[in-house]
């Protein structure tokens, strides 16, 4: 083989690899969005405050978005969280649920927004 023809061959493995990556980073998840009803957990060192029938507007969110939590039906602002990251799983009754974790209200208090059927997108 010539030293034209390694180079070449080289090449073409980095660019095939390039590619591959590229694929596979397409597919990771950065978004949710449900259809259930919405909780807001909300985690101290000192304890953990559960906030029932919450709201986000358009119901979904992506990752490094900025969202309002509110309570249901009304304008009041609980938290503003910044999402970081998503967890998806299934309950043993088969519904879907996402837990939506962030940061709240430019802190680092890490909370997350709980929701029923939920799906990646």
């Amino acid at each position: 083989m010539t030293i034209e023809q390694k180079i070449r061959h080289k090449l073409a493995i980095t660019l095939i690899g390039f590619i591959l990556n590229a694929c596979s980073n397409s597919s990771q998840l950065n978004g949710a969005e449900w259809s259930g009803p919405l909780n807001f957990m909300h985690v101290t060192k000192e304890k953990m405050k559960m906030f029932y029938s919450v709201d986000v507007t358009g119901q979904k969110v992506f990752v490094d978005g900025f969202y309002e939590v509110t309570k249901k039906n009304t304008d009041e602002v609980i938290f503003r969280l910044k999402v970081e990251e998503l967890e998806f799983g299934s309950r043993e009754d088969g519904r879907t649920f996402c837990r939506v974790w962030g940061d709240i209200d430019e802190s680092n208090i890490q909370s997350y927004l709980f929701a029923l059927d939920c799906k990646p997108i």
